[in-house]
Parts: C-alpha cells; sequence; structure tokens
C-alpha cells in the first residue's frame, strides 16, 4: 500500500484542507542590485561638468579690473598659411608682385598675393615704400569672384595689418565681403577684421567700420561691424572708451543703435558691448551724454543687464 498524505479536516466538514505550510511555494530572493557609491560619484561629478558646459556662466569683471584693463581679448593666431623664407632680391620681388595681381590668370594672382605675404613677413621696409600700391591691388584682388583668390587677397591684407600695425592706419577700410555665404570666405575675412581692430589704431578703425558697414542693408554685413566693435571695446578697456570725447561721442551711439537692430545677429555683439561698458562707475553718465534721449532708458536698462 502507498501511504496517502494525511488530511485534515475542519470541524462539522468533510473537505480536506490542504496542508498550506507543505504545499506553499518557495518564495524567491531578489537579488537586490550592488550600490557602488564611488561610481556613482564619479558619474554625478561627470554630469555636473556636462551641465556646466552647455549652460556657461556670465562672469562679469568689477569695475576696477576693467578700469584697469584686466581680462582684454588677446589677438588671433594666424594660421600658417606660408612659411617663405626671406626673398634674396625683395625690391624686384615687390614689382614682381604687383604685376602678377595685374595678370588675368588667377594662378599668377595667387603668387603675387604669396610674394606679398613673404614682404610683409620679412622686409617690412621695402613694402612701406610702395604700400598703398600694394594694399590698393590686394583690396582690388578681395572682390575678385574666384573664391580662392578672393581668399588668398583677404588672408594676405590680415597679413599686413598684424606685420605693419599702425602703418596700415591710411588703409584701413570696412568689412570686405562680410555677407558672402561661403564659410570659406567668412572664416578669412573674421580674421582679417580681427587682426585690424588689434593691429590699427583704435580711430581709424572706428572711421573705417562706421563708414564700411554700420548701416549696410546686408544684416550679415552689419553683424560684422558689430563684432568688431565689440572686440574694440575689449580691446580698448571701458576706461579709454568712455572717457574720450570725439571717440566716445562716435562709437557709443553707433553700438546703441547696432543693440536694437531687426536681426539677431547684429543685436548680440552690439549688447554685449554694451555689457561690458557698464562695469563701468562712468558709463550711465556717457549714455545720458552721448545716446539720444529716446533711447536712454533702453540702453541704461542693458548696461545693467
Amino acid at each position: 500500500m502507498v501511504n496517502k498524505e494525511p488530511a485534515y479536516y475542519s470541524l462539522g466538514s468533510r473537505i480536506p484542507i490542504l496542508d498550506r505550510r507543505r504545499r506553499q511555494r518557495p518564495v524567491l530572493a531578489v537579488e537586490q542590485p550592488t550600490i557602488n557609491m564611488a561610481a556613482h560619484s564619479i558619474q554625478d561629478k561627470a554630469a555636473q561638468v556636462e551641465r556646466s558646459r552647455r549652460k556657461p556662466k556670465i562672469v562679469r569683471a568689477a569695475p576696477q579690473a576693467v578700469e584697469r584693463g584686466q581680462g582684454l581679448e588677446q589677438p588671433p593666431v594666424l594660421p600658417a598659411l606660408t612659411r617663405e623664407e626671406p626673398l634674396n632680391r625683395p625690391g624686384e620681388a615687390l614689382g614682381q608682385a604687383l604685376c602678377l595681381l595685374q595678370d588675368e590668370e588667377w594662378e599668377r594672382k595667387t603668387e603675387g598675393l604669396r610674394l606679398v605675404r613673404a614682404l610683409a613677413q620679412h622686409h617690412v621696409d621695402v613694402v612701406l615704400q610702395e604700400l598703398h600700391s600694394v594694399s590698393t591691388a590686394v583690396i582690388e584682388e578681395i572682390k575678385n569672384l574666384r573664391t580662392l583668390v578672393s581668399r588668398d587677397a583677404i588672408y594676405t591684407m590680415a597679413h599686413l595689418f598684424h606685420h605693419l600695425q599702425h602703418s596700415m592706419d591710411s588703409e584701413v577700410e570696412g568689412p570686405h565681403k562680410a555677407g558672402e555665404a561661403s564659410l570659406f570666405i567668412k572664416e578669412g575675412v573674421e580674421l582679417a577684421l580681427s587682426m585690424m581692430v588689434h593691429s590699427c589704431s583704435p580711430g581709424r578703425v572706428l572711421r573705417g567700420l562706421l563708414a564700411g558697414g554700420f548701416r549696410h542693408r546686408n544684416p550679415a554685413t552689419r553683424a560684422a561691424t558689430a563684432l568688431c566693435l565689440n572686440r574694440l571695446v575689449h580691446v580698448m578697456g571701458a576706461c579709454r572708451v568712455l572717457k574720450g570725447r570725439t571717440f566716445t561721442s562716435k562709437i557709443l551711439p553707433a553700438i546703441s543703435t547696432l543693440a536694437f537692430d531687426a536681426a539677431q545677429e547684429v543685436r548680440t555683439p552690439a549688447r554685449a558691448a554694451l555689457r561690458f561698458l557698464g562695469g563701468h562707475r562712468e558709463a550711465a553718465a556717457a549714455v545720458e551724454k552721448f545716446v539720444s534721449i529716446k533711447d536712454q532708458a533702453s540702453i541704461k536698462q542693458l548696461l545693467l543687464n
């Protein structure tokens, strides 16, 4: 006989009650994940770094630091376009460069521009003898319809500004081809204008910017002008910008006008310049003196933001 499992009956009933203690399913232990506190700490730090990169903090210098000129923008580094050796006969090379720039073949034009860059780098005295002729020839090639020639001419102007410094004051002009859609050209224009701002006299730079692109129809040209004005303000420092009379009377109304331009790409650098100037204690007084009455309240609000 097979031994049967004994049944348990409740009082007054013949239906057996199952032994729940014996037939109960075992409860499986759920393994809890091990928490690595060190790993979580590293992940939290990485997340904080990522958040700080996404939303950079805007740190404004104290007024006394602005007056001393701290934190001024550094000049951009010229790209390594060419590394020509000094020319054996620089006087003849100058004449050859001017002849090549008048040639119809674009390859010969680029060779002429290369010679100009080499002369500007190693033989400044030779270039100064025919500076106006050289600058006029290079600027004319900026307008060239062939992109390679136009770009080389723009970078050549950047070299001239960098190596000749204040000697280029008489050749300062407004933004050239800043409204081009090609990024290939825009990068060169930004570099040339930046070298102009850092190398030439502020008064000459301001005059060229206001004459060349301040009220241009193309918003990209106005944006390049506003960006250059912002750089000029940072290079000079708020103290020099606001304590002048003739200079302040020209640059402050120009920046104030661009700060309310219809295009956002124009407003952004102009308002950045106003915020920088707002750290100086004489900013509000300068606005009251040189900005039109109808715009003073709006400009003062931008100075405080």
